[in-house]
Formats: structure tokens, C-alpha cells, sequence
């Protein structure tokens, strides 16, 4: 299967912080920032603040709350000269017994609130706060397996998307109707901005989504959107496809990505396996 199946491999497993998906992440995304210009990586990394952050002022009630002296711990080890310290962290957490829903949405909030603030008061430089939101970003993508996933119970479902400011969605049209000729439930969503896109894809109980890329001017959308989406649905396989996939590859390589299909044929492949896996997990 293409794609890095972070996510697919760690599902089951039961280590507190996937470690060896916390280094494949780490490394990716230190990839990621060299082949991408400054002002997209500032972008990502504002992108991870504002979503992790609001998950602390939208869920509020959650009856956990972070010490002020560990998110202040937490924080300086994002900062540190230590690649291990804030994923070290929050092993410790896990093995304490805090949930990893209360690390998402308290402890990883609540510091990801504090570094948006320093970062607009100009305490923190650009660098800082790209190498803090990187491992952010890579703890938790090595505590997805902790999460549920979201397939469907009954049948074959996935929503169908195109990358926000994507003009071209023919493609995305003829792999819905494919898929629907095929015994799949496709919901289509196109014509939606960045935000109301993630709005939307939140609120589906599906847990599979295949996105439509045409070429390179679609990589910032689409890095924005996997980024936004990795955090507010953990669970969630995202898959690309589109006819340009391959000359995109050593880009859509490096953002965690489950699926990277070239054509309808391969993608409808892929989907099916990993449906009839995880129905039979």
C-alpha cells in the first residue's frame, strides 16, 4: 500500500507514544520544511497552533486539567535542543494514566496556546516555533493508535473531496460516480474553503477521504488541509489521487499520508483492501 501507514501500522498497538512513528514524523516533516518555501512552513506552523489550541477553548468541560508548572515543562522541552524531551514528556503522562484524549485536548492545547502567544508577541523566533509545532505535530501523530477508528460498521463509505481553491474537479466527479458504480456511498464535497471543508469532514461519522490534487499549485491547500485534518480527526485515512500524483510524489511522500493513488483503478484497489481489513480487524 502506498503512503506512510503510520497510522495503519500503530493502530493495535499498545505502546503509550508510538516512538518509531514520533522519528519517521520528526524526520518527515524537517524534509518537508527544506523542500518547502518559508512563508507555506509558517503557514503549517500556524496551522498546527490554531487547531490544536482550539481544542482546549471548544472543549472546555473536559474534567482534566494540565498543572501550570508541566505545560511550562512541556513547553520548554518543544523548545529545547533535545529532539526527545517533549515526546519523553508525554510517555510519562501515558504512563501515568492520562488518556490521550485528555493530552490532546489539555496538555498539547494548552501549550500550543501559550507558544501561538509568544509567537505573536515576538518572543519566539520563526525557527523556534517551526521546530516546537513539528514535534508537536509529531507526538501526535504517534498517538493515533490510541484512537478509534471511524470506518463504518455496514457497507463501503468514504467522503470525496476537492483541495480547497481546486478549479478543476472533474476528476474528482469521475472517481465518485467510479466508486458509486462499484457498491461505494461517496458523499462529494466541493466548492468549500479550507475551514469549511474540516468543519464538514469533521462532523461525517466516515473514516475514509479521498482527496483530488491536479498539480503543484495545490500542495499549500493541500499541506494546510492533511495538517488541520491529522489533528482534529486523528482517525481519519486520507487518500490522493490525481493524475499528476506521481510528479507530486517526493512531496506527498513527507505529509503522512495513507494512500497515494495514481489512478481511479489503483485507488479503488487500495480503499477496497483496506476496507475489508480493517471490516475483519
Amino acid at each position: 500500500m502506498s503512503g506512510n501507514n503510520d497510522k495503519l501500522q500503530t493502530r493495535t498497538a499498545d505502546a503509550p507514544v508510538a516512538i518509531d512513528v514520533y522519528k519517521r514524523s520528526q524526520a518527515k516533516i524537517r524534509r518537508l520544511k527544506e523542500k518547502l518555501p518559508e512563508d507555506l512552513v509558517a503557514n503549517l506552523a500556524r496551522e498546527v497552533i490554531m487547531r490544536v489550541a482550539s481544542k482546549d477553548r471548544m472543549l472546555g468541560h473536559v474534567p482534566y486539567e494540565a498543572n501550570p508548572e508541566a505545560l511550562e515543562k512541556l513547553c520548554v522541552a518543544l523548545l529545547s535542543d533535545d529532539d526527545k524531551a517533549a515526546s519523553g514528556i508525554i510517555s510519562e503522562l501515558r504512563a501515568d494514566g492520562v488518556r490521550a484524549e485528555d493530552i490532546y485536548l489539555k496538555q498539547l492545547a494548552a501549550a500550543a496556546r501559550i507558544l501561538g502567544d509568544k509567537w505573536v508577541n515576538d518572543e519566539l523566533s520563526f525557527s523556534q516555533v517551526t521546530v516546537a509545532t513539528g514535534r508537536m505535530y509529531a507526538i501526535m501523530r504517534s498517538l493515533r493508535h490510541l484512537f478509534e477508528p471511524k470506518l463504518p460498521l455496514h457497507g463501503k463509505a468514504a467522503v470525496f473531496a476537492a483541495v480547497p481553491g481546486e478549479d478543476h474537479t472533474l476528476g474528482v466527479h469521475m472517481a465518485a460516480d467510479f466508486f458509486r458504480k462499484d457498491g461505494w456511498d461517496i458523499a462529494l464535497k466541493v466548492g468549500m474553503d479550507h475551514d469549511e471543508l474540516v468543519a464538514e469532514i469533521g462532523k461525517t461519522p466516515v473514516g475514509i477521504l479521498g482527496l483530488s490534487v491536479s498539480g503543484k499549485h495545490s500542495i499549500e491547500a493541500l499541506s494546510r488541509l492533511v495538517v488541520a485534518l491529522n489533528i482534529c480527526s486523528p482517525s481519519l485515512i486520507i487518500l490522493v489521487g490525481g493524475s499528476n500524483v506521481s510528479e507530486l510524489r517526493p512531496i506527498l511522500d513527507l505529509l503522512g499520508l495513507d494512500i497515494i493513488a495514481p489512478s481511479i483503478e489503483d485507488a479503488k484497489m487500495q480503499m477496497t483492501t483496506l476496507y475489508e481489513a480493517q471490516a475483519t480487524a
